[in-house]
């Protein structure tokens, strides 16, 4: 049997703040605006424009990479497998990071605020030693492990706890 087909949960998570949304967005738009302003209709911006190559280059980083990035590439992947939980924040993990049951001394359901307890969203590192997976909301799982406590953030935080409760 894969590890693939003893998955009994999975939920993909996308950045869906609106607030980032149109952070991403307007820096998109305004580096398409200055990009066309100078390239297509030759009208430098400012004073001291930058080069046209120099331009290009920030166009494709910030007016089309970056959007796509944050967007639609980044995502958080949670699965309860039988033997433990496994967590992957794409593109930054390019392998499941597990955490297994055996290893997991308990858990409980948690309210939390990312930005207080954690500095954010991502994968996030406090003072006390803990890690968060988490892109949105205020809620979670806490993993009491040997060595650390992990934060994993959900959306669907009763069928999570259901399915962990049926494998652990």
């Amino acid at each position: 049997m894969g590890k693939q087909d003893d998955v009994i949960f999975r939920e993909i998570q996308y950045f869906r703040q609106v607030w980032l949304w149109i952070l991403v967005l307007l820096l998109a738009g305004l580096m398409w605006y200055i990009t066309i302003k100078q390239i297509i209709f030759k009208d430098p911006m400012g004073d001291n424009p930058a080069p046209d190559m120099l331009l290009i280059i920030l166009w494709l980083a910030f007016g089309i990479f970056f959007p796509v990035f944050i967007l639609r590439m980044c995502k958080l992947i949670i699965e309860v497998r039988t033997d433990g939980i496994y967590i992957r924040f794409s593109p930054f993990h390019t392998h499941y990071r597990s955490f297994l049951y055996k290893d997991i001394i308990s858990y409980k359901p948690v309210v939390y605020n990312s930005l207080k307890r954690f500095g954010g969203w991502g994968i996030r590192f406090n003072a006390k030693g803990e890690v968060a997976y988490n892109i949105s909301g205020k809620q979670g799982i806490e993993l009491q492990l040997k060595s650390n406590t992990v934060v994993v953030g959900t959306q669907r935080l009763d069928k999570l706890l259901k399915a962990m409760k049926r494998e652990s």
